[in-house]
């Protein structure tokens, strides 16, 4: 709601403390992401995506992420940015196994 209606970066503060108590939620970091993407300040985005791919997740729930970022990354995203992410994605899938 403090997005949607109050101040965004207050919004974010809260965001912050909830994840800094529950850091495994994926759906709590899905909904932080979705208000980010709704601002559309890419930079505060693409530093959010960097957070959660580095985040000891499972790997469906990372596949999620992964995904997200890449269509992210095809639709605002450079050419590079695209081959970052899938570099990212190659490695987090090879540490995996």
């Amino acid at each position: 709601m403090e997005f949607k209606l109050g101040d965004a970066e207050r919004g974010r503060t809260i965001f912050e403390q909830v994840l800094a108590g529950h850091p495994k939620r994926a759906d709590l970091w899905s909904v932080f992401l979705d208000q980010e993407m709704r601002l559309g300040n890419e930079d505060v985005i693409r530093a959010l995506f960097e957070r959660i791919i580095t985040l000891p997740l499972n790997a469906k729930k990372m596949k999620y992420f992964f995904k997200r970022y890449l269509a992210f990354e095809q639709t605002h995203g450079t050419a590079q940015h695209v081959e970052d992410v899938k570099d990212k994605a190659r490695a987090f899938v090879s540490a995996r196994a």
